[in-house]
């Protein structure tokens, strides 16, 4: 009720983002649950999500447009709203009529980032910039002038904000990110054992599996799973969620005890999911590259697996927002070297020991928990707009 009230207090807001609220991945989550109770018009960007916009009614911006000749004349006849780098006034005027407050852009691209950035001067509306994901663009001098100019600029992880602080020299970036839910508290204690093949011991990874975020890492745990088997057949390990590309991780999603379930909808399937779990799994690329960016973002389902007060395993290099996360708030285990025999070791002692290692594991003070919840989400949020 509480969100209700500072619902009606909130201006209405012009998002402007990649992916719209609801869709099946971590920004369509944490969008949802940011904006729930807060007025605002919907702008994407990913053609890609066009169906999800239409039964949505949001409205689709397809930037960057198709740069082909042919399209030269319907941008000049305002139907589309972006060609070769320049942007439709006549497309924007037709479509974006409501009166906004501000713009947020909700962002992991610069090519997204650039256009709520012209609609915001073009409207004369203060803009706020949420970087959903670091990317090396946002380094760029034209992306940093934008991104210095903000009138709000958030981060999702003290990290990234750390990182931007040192790039722009500000020292106003606010730190924002997916919250759980009422319901997540809500899930009932896991059944603690003894474990057997009526009462299987469940290892669950929930979430999109992407090559350059959990290659080199991943396949450490289905290799785990499949040794651990050996003597112990009841472990399983169930995954949730897209895979990109789509082959990704083909011939291990086969192994025996694996399951990939493919993705969650609609999301409040998530909970049911959950509560069958014993353990859930952060896997992080060990893979310099990959790492290189991603340590400064962290699962958006990461506040939701703590509110469930059920063990959760970070296996990836130890300076990762994920590791970072749980060493500060005392919870959870974290493998932080590259190693089947470690993985082997750690879930085979869990399992054993599970009424235990819950006790131990999953101490969630009242304090951690107001701290991740969707309801301390929002009424920041509803704080950092209506400061503008």
């Amino acid at each position: 009720m509480r969100d209700l009230t500072l619902a009606t207090k909130s201006p209405k807001i012009l998002l402007v983002t990649e992916t719209p609220p609801g869709t099946p991945n971590g920004f369509g989550v944490t969008l949802e649950c940011m904006f729930k109770y807060i007025p605002h018009q919907v702008v994407f960007t990913d053609a890609s999500f066009k169906n999800w916009g239409d039964k949505n009614a949001f409205l689709l911006a397809q930037v960057p447009y198709h740069p082909s000749g042919r399209f030269s004349l319907s941008f000049l006849m305002g139907k589309i709203p972006e060609w070769r780098g320049r942007y439709s006034s006549p497309w924007m005027l037709k479509r974006l009529t409501d009166k906004f407050s501000s713009v947020y852009a909700f962002v992991y691209s610069t090519e997204c980032m650039k256009y709520a950035h012209w609609i915001s001067k073009k409207k004369k509306l203060p803009l706020a910039i949420h970087l959903a994901d670091h990317s090396e663009s946002f380094k760029e001098n034209d992306s940093t002038e934008i991104l210095s100019k903000a009138s709000k600029l958030i981060c999702i992880t003290d990290e990234m904000k750390s990182k931007y602080e040192g790039m722009l020299g500000r020292r106003d970036i606010e730190v924002l990110h997916n919250g759980a839910e009422q319901t997540c508290l809500a899930i009932p204690s896991p059944t603690k054992g003894p474990f057997n093949i009526k009462n299987p011991f469940i290892i669950c990874f929930l979430g999109g599996l992407f090559s350059h975020l959990h290659g080199d890492c991943i396949e450490d745990i289905f290799k785990a799973v499949t040794q651990i088997r050996k003597k112990k057949p009841w472990i399983e390990f169930h995954l949730y969620g897209q895979r990109q590309p789509s082959n990704f991780m083909a011939q291990e999603i086969l192994s025996e005890g694996c399951t990939h379930h493919g993705i969650v909808m609609p999301l409040e399937k998530k909970f049911d999911i959950m509560e069958k779990a014993h353990c859930f799994v952060v896997p992080s690329s060990f893979n310099d590259e990959g790492h290189k960016n991603y340590r400064y973002s962290f699962p958006t389902k990461l506040p939701e697996l703590i509110a469930s007060k059920r063990p959760i395993l970070s296996y990836g290099p130890q300076d990762t927002a994920t590791n970072r996360i749980l060493a500060s708030n005392e919870i959870g285990i974290r493998i932080s070297d590259r190693s089947v025999t470690k993985l082997v070791n750690t879930i085979q002692d869990l399992e054993s020991q599970y009424a235990s290692n819950l006790n131990k594991l999953c101490q969630i003070t009242p304090e951690i928990l107001v701290k991740f919840s969707a309801e301390t989400v929002r009424k920041k949020l509803s704080r950092i707009i209506s400061s503008n």
